[in-house]
């Protein structure tokens, strides 16, 4: 029961990521600098194998993150 609870806060649920849409984010270590190379958009939600993805646009990729990879690297920017 105890695993459950981890990995409930390890994962994002479908929630959490559809409340994320069309929010900008940024790389933790690009501190203020809001120039269109730095930033991402969250346009998605992706489930794979139970595990639900972010999908984050960039000027020149598209991304897929699991919660433990985007709160390592990026943030959301705040309004």
């Amino acid at each position: 029961m105890n695993q459950i609870t981890t990995n409930q806060q390890q994962s994002f649920s479908i929630d959490e990521v559809v409340n994320l849409i069309n929010k900008p984010v940024i790389r933790h270590n690009r501190g203020d600098k809001f120039v269109p190379e730095n930033i991402g958009l969250v346009v998605g939600v992706v489930t794979l194998n139970e595990e639900v993805e972010m999908v984050v646009k960039f000027i020149d990729r598209i991304t897929q993150f699991t919660k433990t990879e985007f709160n390592k690297s990026y943030r959301v920017i705040k309004e």
